[in-house]
């Protein structure tokens, strides 16, 4: 809550005794010479301006709470700052006006106070104006602060996002996999393999650094990246790993974020069985929101990675984009991932 501080013991005690203080100094200095301050200086009076602040700064506190509770009422700051303001005015004017009466009539025994009345009214409005300016500047600052942890906190999501996205693009066990075929073609001589693995690498990273700065891409741009993915994981795998692309609607025309496609191979991959002796088919297909990858399940014991978590970050990705979500089924030994589309807007 933003009237926090003026909830506090020690702001509650302290600030309408310094106030009080502040307050009969104003008025000796207004009613008297700087040099008789201290012969005209009466505790009686300095007790009651301090008795007058701690009830203007709880009726202050209880209408500022007021105020902040029914802010839902309140859309307009200019409204809000003005009804607090008169809200201000009017409880001063109230209990000044019978704090002097109280102290005049029952303490002093005078019945005419006029002018020491006026006099009260232009200090005390001035002490309630520091107040409230006190108090709008403090939930200024409030909300200056609630605003950068917020922008710190965006930047520190996006900064583990895009250290995530970097991850997903450079994978550096695929790439560590990849330069173990191509040392162990090598070894077996196999030159003309070896430049074909070389070039298959090359040309994927290339498609990974062609989209770094591509919010979307067609599903066609993705399909060639995939070729090159797999000719590189088909030599581990003894080409075993095989996707069978049954799209209903032309490639060009479907967009989606990059890698997102990529990414859904790499979860089925990684959490399937499929190696030189067992084989993985995975079929495509798209419907109307979604591109559907079944395949049957065969989930590994360990997996390598954790599904949930590379789920999230391709929904993180699509959020931007779509209202739609990525999504894992399993239903009768078989599993299916869907991918959102991607639609644009004329």
């Amino acid at each position: 809550m933003k009237t926090k501080y003026l909830n506090q013991t020690l702001y509650r005690i302290f600030a309408p005794f310094v106030a009080g203080l502040f307050v009969y100094m104003l008025i000796l200095l207004v009613f008297d010479r700087l040099s008789e301050i201290i012969n005209n200086f009466q505790p009686n009076e300095l007790v009651f301006l301090i008795l007058v602040n701690y009830i203007l700064f709880e009726t202050y506190r209880i209408w500022i709470s007021n105020i902040e509770k029914s802010q839902h009422l309140i859309k307009t700051a200019w409204v809000k700052t003005g009804i607090l303001f008169l809200g201000s005015f009017i409880i001063t004017i109230a209990e000044v006006t019978t704090c002097m009466w109280l102290y005049f009539t029952y303490y002093i025994g005078m019945s005419g106070f006029g002018s020491q009345l006026i006099s009260m009214f232009i200090v005390f409005i001035i002490v309630g104006i520091l107040f409230h300016l006190f108090y709008i500047s403090i939930t200024f600052l409030d909300k200056q602060n609630t605003l950068l942890l917020q922008k710190e906190e965006v930047n520190r999501k996006n900064i583990k996002y895009e250290l995530e996205v970097f991850r997903n693009k450079i994978n550096p066990d695929f790439l560590y996999n990849s330069l173990e075929g191509i040392i162990s073609l090598i070894r077996k001589e196999d030159v003309d393999q070896a430049e074909k693995h070389i070039d298959s690498l090359a040309l994927f990273y290339r498609r990974i650094l062609g989209n770094r700065y591509s919010e979307i891409i067609s599903l066609e741009d993705e399909i060639n990246k995939i070729k090159h993915y797999l000719e590189i994981q088909n030599y581990l795998y003894s080409g075993n790993l095989s996707l069978n692309w049954q799209l209903a609607t032309d490639t060009k025309e479907i967009m989606i974020v990059p890698n997102t496609i990529l990414q859904a191979i790499n979860l089925i991959e990684q959490t399937q069985l499929v190696n030189a002796n067992t084989k993985l088919n995975i079929s495509i297909e798209d419907d109307k929101k979604y591109i559907c990858f079944k395949y049957k399940s065969s989930a590994r014991l360990k997996r390598e990675i954790n599904p949930k978590a590379l789920l999230d970050s391709i929904n993180h990705s699509i959020s931007f984009y779509s209202n739609f979500k990525a999504s894992y089924t399993e239903i009768d030994n078989i599993c299916m991932v869907k991918i959102p589309k991607i639609e644009l807007e004329n």
